[in-house]
């Protein structure tokens, strides 16, 4: 199945009331284990990379966001589910220009670090760029903090602010500050329903929720209803992967062991494998919640 636009993707859980996992990866494995996910769970699925990943000290890695656009591209032509590819959170628009041309067919560009005014103005730009080419933008009003910041009411997204760069960007998505928290693992964060309430009632276009790691499974349907049909989901992966590998390595006897055998192995104790497998269950877990489960027809 070819590449589809994240926006028929979201436009779809609009219509229907569920909202579709964007599952960040690292590496070939981690992103087939997401893509995989969503094939045996029957769902809608957008996969794709951090910006992070390709930033380097002296700017970014061309090579790397080469090879990663390819491998994501030759993934997506043989998925059997609606498949959108990101690159997400990228504060450089000339890394979002390239990583356009490589063939993402979905980039988000994160300005909140600008004033509203800039904000407008780069997302206006990349936006103009991205429709020329048949690729979806998703922008951001508002800062998400991350686990260890002390959430600033300042952070938070304006409702008329949203709304004004909505309008004048054209942007297909946007993502939002309502106390949601990046790469937070030990505890859940609150919702601020006034906000995003009145955000959903001015902004025409899907919402999006970054920090899923964190965002309590029980209040997944009412953000639903008010708007979010896009949940960004990538530190729990890391975690799992991690436990996954500890797990499986605290076992081995590694000075009597063929190292062959766990790594890169057609053998059950391909550690990396099980590792994946974590991820490639965890997603799932995700996709139930969020009610993309079996939307897709066999």
């Amino acid at each position: 199945m070819p590449l589809m636009p994240m926006s028929q993707i979201l436009k779809e859980a609009e219509k229907r009331g569920y909202a579709v996992g964007y599952f960040e990866s690292w590496d070939y494995g981690s992103l087939e284990a997401s893509l995989r996910a969503a094939e045996e769970a029957w769902s809608p699925v957008i996969i794709g990379f951090g910006g992070r990943t390709f930033v380097q000290d002296s700017g970014w890695d061309e090579v790397k966001l080469t090879g990663f656009a390819a491998i994501g591209k030759e993934l997506v032509k043989n998925s059997t589910v609606p498949t959108a590819f990101i690159l997400n959170e990228v504060s450089d628009p000339e890394l979002i220009k390239r990583a356009m041309r490589l063939g993402f067919n979905c980039v988000m560009f994160d300005g909140s670090g600008l004033a509203l005014e800039d904000n407008i103005e780069s997302a206006k730009e990349i936006v103009k760029q991205a429709t020329k080419l048949g690729i979806d933008v998703e922008g951001q009003v508002g800062r998400i903090p991350s686990q260890k910041e002390r959430i600033n009411r300042d952070f938070l997204t304006d409702p008329e602010a949203a709304t004004c760069f909505v309008h004048q960007t054209g942007v297909n998505a946007l993502a939002i500050s309502v106390g949601n928290v990046h790469m937070l693992i030990h505890k859940e964060f609150s919702v601020d329903w006034h906000r995003l309430e009145k955000i959903d009632k001015l902004v025409n276009v899907p919402l999006v929720m970054h920090g899923g790691t964190g965002f309590p499974d029980k209040l997944i349907k009412k953000v639903i209803n008010k708007g979010v049909h896009k949940f960004n989901v990538g530190t729990i992966l890391k975690k799992v992967f991690l436990e996954e590998l500890r797990k499986n390595l605290t076992q081995k006897d590694l000075d009597r062991i063929n190292p062959q055998e766990l790594i890169d192995s057609t053998s059950e104790r391909d550690i990396l494998k099980k590792a994946c497998s974590s991820i490639k269950e965890t997603i799932k877990t995700k996709l139930e919640a969020y009610g993309s489960a079996g939307k897709v027809k066999m």
